[in-house]
């Protein structure tokens, strides 16, 4: 990944000055939440989640589907069904078969939820998609409102799948406990056995009969003894049986010689422990299987992406990444990926689920490795020395090029892409020891993307374990190590801990004066973010001092036409605004407005923020008409320039609403913020600031016009989300809750 330092500063900058400004106006103008007819429901659906598709030469299992057709019942019955069994013995393509039938039986809802990580995030998706709760609740309360549903009397037919889950008392929380819902867990775990309420159907290994009919099917020969002794050596076990029976089919081999083949492999005890399994003999089959593919794929290309996906998330990664430009260049495969991964499907290495169209018509098709088999790979990789390193060199090139892909300024937009590139980078991080600095690239760029799309509380720890390692790989004066000291900085301040930001900007200053010189860029962007959390702490003699020195510097170090001195002289002018030096304030915006006019040009968005800026001068020093006409223009001129989904033109959008209620205008102010939070919900999701930052103003403009009711309502749905996403002492946190105590009185008195 190439960095440039200044327009990846000046740009993270800009946005810390408009999320600053955006906390001021809020606290000065006071207000909150939507309305409950303004949020946006989704059309209910009958299947919800990603069904695993069909596996090859099924089998009916015609004692487990007996035994889990007599749990489950007859129309009307609830039930509650564990199917538990070892890894690989087929218990998803049990419940996946079973949810098809009832899909293709019209159940009002078949819902599948991966719950290996707890049964909240599918449960709260399934809420979100039902239209349950309000979209900005917890999840936690979102599971426990999909619970109710479940939990409903109303003759509707529903089946609910928790596949994978790997701690029964996570689970136990949130299964219904009345109604008519049919719920079937899978799970590697025998604690389903004693659990009460539950009925258990054991699935073991494929029977005799079944497992000579799969072999039969998929190799096409009727050695029967021969099957036989193979079946034994694998324990019956049908991930095994998989693996061997299409590596006999692709290499034309009989029982007999495959048996021989497969008795060459060896495999420590070590790794029969790891696998979580009895049978060696199966992992003889996938070390086999893994093999095999240089036979099958001369070039490499299935071994080169099969050792990539085993240290990926093991919830897969999505087709449509791996497909993308810039993973073909990072992945190098000479014979595309498509060949790639029909050779690893077709050798059962791989799975491909979820579904053929995503919501937006894409591909929505997931591939993954089974657990078993991903173990099985880091293991071999281990022991081979290098593999293992390969493995995570090459996986660590696919993310630094997926994220290239994905700047920081759409993050928030994107979020399921974010989400799914987090995992993956966290899953990365944790298969290696010591991690190359690519990777810590990636980590740093992990936790600096959950900051940006305002998600603090995983933000934090991923900025903090990043820095951990930069500070053990590279040192403590390493530019990229005060790069994540000055990162965690950013995130705490953003959370509210300005104390700990200030010292940590402080340190960071100090050893970037010593490390490279008081004058580099580097060092100038440090003194300016420490004179940001000055400012955000009310400090502002401080503040200003500071950014006047940066001011200063700038102009003798890069010139007065440098976009970093055009930058800092907003700053100023920012500064002076909150401190009421309104005069100096004006003259100084519209200075560096008219620098950035000439050297930037008018549509550029560094020329837009300093007319957005200017605006805001006008609205604090009275003159707000002229403040109105400013921000319709520059609104305009967003949407042209930008769009109307990019969060600048959300800004304007929402400021020119503040200023709507400046002048009285609040039927206008609370139609525009309505519009505002309804695409702050879409996009940036609700617990962003931002959106609560809207949400607020609302509450404050319902007060403002005597609907009290809504008000406080809006008012105390904000403190809650306020509460969780900040924290009760955050500032922010304390200045709703002062407005809700306001509206509280005003009602009283009325």
């Amino acid at each position: 990944m190439a960095w440039r330092w200044w327009p990846l500063l000046v740009w993270a900058a800009a946005g810390v000055l408009v999320t600053v400004s955006v906390l001021l106006e809020w606290r000065r103008h006071r207000a909150a939440q939507p309305e409950p007819g303004t949020r946006r429901l989704l059309a209910p659906s009958r299947v919800f989640g990603r069904i695993p598709l069909h596996a090859g030469h099924f089998q009916d299992r015609v004692v487990e589907v007996g035994a889990l057709e007599r749990a489950l019942g007859g129309n009307g019955q609830a039930a509650l069904v564990a199917l538990p069994g070892s890894r690989g013995a087929g218990k998803t393509q049990l419940a996946a078969a079973y949810a098809r039938r009832c899909d293709a039986a019209g159940f009002d809802l078949v819902a599948w939820i991966n719950a290996e990580s707890g049964p909240v995030t599918g449960l709260a998706g399934l809420a979100r998609v039902r239209g349950l709760g309000d979209e900005d609740d917890p999840p936690e309360q979102l599971a426990a409102a999909a619970v109710r549903l479940l939990e409903s009397d109303d003759r509707a037919r529903r089946l609910v799948v928790f596949d994978n889950v790997d701690d029964p008392d996570a689970l136990a929380g949130f299964l219904p406990a009345r109604g008519t819902a049919k719920v079937i867990i899978t799970s590697n775990r025998q604690e389903f056995t004693t659990m009460p309420g539950i009925t258990t159907v054991p699935v073991g290994m494929f029977t005799q009969a079944e497992g000579l009919r799969f072999l039969r099917e998929a190799t096409g020969l009727a050695d029967t003894g021969g099957a036989v002794t193979l079946g034994v050596e694998l324990g019956w076990l049908p991930l095994g049986l998989a693996q061997a029976a299409a590596y006999i089919a692709r290499n034309r081999l009989s029982y007999r010689q495959y048996l021989t083949v497969l008795a060459g492999q060896d495999l420590d005890e070590t790794l029969r422990r790891q696998a979580g399994t009895d049978h060696p003999g199966v992992l003889q089959a996938t070390t086999l299987s893994l093999a095999g593919l240089g036979r099958d794929d001369p070039p490499g290309d299935a071994s080169r992406l099969l050792a990539v996906l085993a240290v990926l998330s093991p919830d897969g990664i999505s087709r449509r990444l791996l497909a993308t430009g810039a993973a073909a260049g990072a992945l190098g495969l000479t014979g595309g990926l498509g060949h790639a991964l029909d050779i690893l499907a077709t050798t059962s290495l791989i799975t491909l689920g979820g579904i053929l169209g995503d919501t937006g018509g894409g591909d929505g098709v997931v591939v993954s490795v089974h657990r078993l088999t991903a173990r099985v790979i880091r293991h071999q990789a281990d022991n081979a020395e290098t593999t293992l390193a390969d493995g995570v060199t090459a996986a660590t090139g696919l993310l630094d090029a997926l994220t290239d892909d994905l700047p920081l300024a759409q993050v928030a937009l994107r979020r399921a892409e974010l989400d799914e590139l987090v995992g993956h980078i966290l899953a990365l991080r944790g298969h290696t020891e010591h991690p190359p600095p690519l990777l810590l690239i990636q980590c740093a760029w992990a936790g600096d993307a959950l900051h940006e799309a305002g998600d603090l509380t995983r933000a934090v720890p991923v900025l903090t374990h990043t820095l951990t390692d930069r500070l053990r790989v590279l040192g403590a004066d390493h530019p990229d190590t005060l790069a994540s000291r000055s990162n965690l900085a950013g995130a705490y301040q953003q959370a509210g801990r300005l104390a700990e930001a200030i010292d940590l900007y402080n340190a960071v200053l100090a050893d970037s004066e010593r490390v490279l010189g008081i004058d580099h860029p580097d060092t100038m962007i440090s003194r300016n973010n420490l004179a940001n959390a000055y400012r955000a702490a009310g400090r502002l003699a401080e503040a200003i001092a500071l950014f006047r020195k940066v001011f200063a510097d700038s102009e003798r170090v890069l010139g007065p036409d440098h976009p970093q001195t055009l930058f800092s002289g907003n700053q100023l002018a920012g500064v002076y605004r909150t401190a009421g030096r309104l005069a100096e304030a004006t003259a100084l915006f519209g200075k560096v407005l008219a620098d950035r006019e000439r050297v930037l040009g008018p549509d550029h968005p560094d020329t837009l923020n300093s007319r957005h800026f200017l605006a805001l001068a006008y609205e604090s020093a009275g003159r707000l008409a002229e403040a109105i006409d400013l921000h319709t223009a520059v609104l305009a001129d967003r949407l042209r320039v930008l769009g109307p989904d990019h969060p600048w033109t959300l800004t304007s959008r929402h400021f020119l609403a503040g200023a709507y209620r400046q002048v009285g205008r609040l039927a206008e102010a609370i139609d525009l913020y309505n519009a505002v939070l309804a695409d702050r919900l879409r996009l940036l999701g609700p617990d962003h600031p931002w959106t609560l930052a809207t949400r607020h103003e609302l509450a404050g403009a319902y007060r403002q016009i005597g609907r009290l009711d809504e008000a406080i309502d809006l008012y105390n749905a904000v403190l809650a989300d306020s509460e969780r996403v900040l924290g009760p002492d955050h500032p922010i946190t304390s200045t709703v809750r002062e407005d809700l105590a306001t509206a509280r009185t005003a009602e009283s008195d009325g």
